[in-house]
């Protein structure tokens, strides 16, 4: 039995409940993610003077008069992370006007000195909330080893609407991948997973992770991980391939960000804040793949600055402080893909207002 890419919900109907799917991950064990609590702007008081730092509009008296005003924009919690930054940059002649992009690029830049960037990127990122984290270059130590990430998922990458035959191994077992109406086509084999038996839906998928008495927070953690050990069954090791190779290929096919969205899902049902009924809802593009990338644009406007956290609804905001540290190729790396006609990405896929401005 072959089974489609999971059907979408019909507009207007309730989400199914059932007993019975890259800070990446690895295949060896992930470490938990602990999800933060959500920041709160903090309020300017007017006439506090913060020691290294002048803020716009303010005069800080010095032994040769008042100092220059150094503007400090964006969010409360870019401010303040713009503090350590700005001290460091001046206390090594790093010549940038500090900013969580311009810092981005100089860390990313390898012509510069390695220790001055390690430097640069420990100070932005200390006491940093996980949305506004940058990461750390691949040559100093960062990276994805997630088989699965976008930026090295072949399959992923080579995909278009003339593809087919694609087998892509997960969990033990081969998926396979088509282009039909216009996105991967996923489905697996009953004879290729112990003649177990799988509907082809994502509440079949979490049946079929439930069916082997694990809770919701061992399956969450197992998916993170990619970690097949803790799945004993042929049935339940199918439906994580399945809702694996469903995200990773289908939904980021659908609209770049998915993944993201979906693995900050998974974190906070392994910390035990969320189930699987929840992310039925949650996760947007069960739905529809409109509904999901629509849910991705108002991530990005929170990411870029254009909207805030608390403009999102309650469960969103759990989601979005459960992401691990963002980046705008996160949400935007399918730029590409959309001017290739092969990809046939060029229908309405661009909600955040950062696309709207232009």
């Amino acid at each position: 039995m072959t089974h489609s890419h999971a059907p979408r919900r019909q507009a207007g109907q309730p989400a199914q409940r059932d007993s019975c799917t890259d800070c990446p991950p690895s295949p060896a064990p992930v470490r938990r993610v602990a999800v933060p609590g959500l920041a709160v702007p903090g309020m300017a008081v007017p006439g506090m003077a913060v020691p290294g730092l002048a803020v716009s509009g303010l005069a800080v008296p010095g032994p040769a008069g008042p100092a220059p005003a150094v503007p400090v924009t964006g969010t409360p919690v870019i401010r303040r992370q713009k503090a350590d930054a700005i001290k460091y940059a001046d206390d090594n002649d790093i010549d940038i006007v500090v900013s969580r992009q311009t810092v981005e690029d100089w860390v990313n830049d390898t012509d510069n000195d390695d220790d001055l960037r390690q430097g640069l990127l420990d100070a932005w990122n200390l006491n940093a909330q996980p949305q506004w984290l940058i990461d750390t270059p691949a040559d100093l130590g960062g990276g994805s080893d997630n088989p699965f990430h976008y930026s090295t998922f072949q399959e992923y990458q080579d995909f278009t609407k003339t593809t087919q035959g694609v087998s892509v191994q997960a969990f033990g077992g081969p998926i396979s991948a088509v282009y039909k109406r216009g996105a991967p086509k996923l489905g697996s084999q009953s004879k290729d997973w112990g003649k177990s038996q799988l509907g082809d839906d994502y509440a079949d998928y979490i049946r079929g992770l439930r069916s082997g008495g694990l809770d919701d927070g061992e399956i969450a953690q197992a998916l993170l991980d990619l970690d097949d050990s803790v799945l004993t069954s042929h049935l339940e090791k199918r439906a994580a391939a399945m809702m694996t190779v469903t995200v990773y290929l289908a939904e980021e096919w659908r609209k770049q960000g998915a993944a993201k969205i979906y693995r900050a899902n998974l974190r906070l049902i392994a910390e035990g804040k969320k189930d699987f009924d929840d992310f039925l809802t949650d996760f947007a593009f069960i739905g529809s793949a409109q509904n999901g990338r629509k849910q991705v644009g108002r991530f990005y406007d929170v990411h870029n600055g254009d909207a805030e956290l608390s403009d999102m609804e309650e469960d969103e905001q759990l989601v979005y402080a459960a992401m691990s540290p963002q980046r705008d190729e996160d949400y935007s790396s399918d730029e590409d893909m959309r001017t290739d006609d092969k990809k046939n990405l060029k229908g309405k896929r661009l909600f955040a207002q950062k696309h709207k401005k232009k």
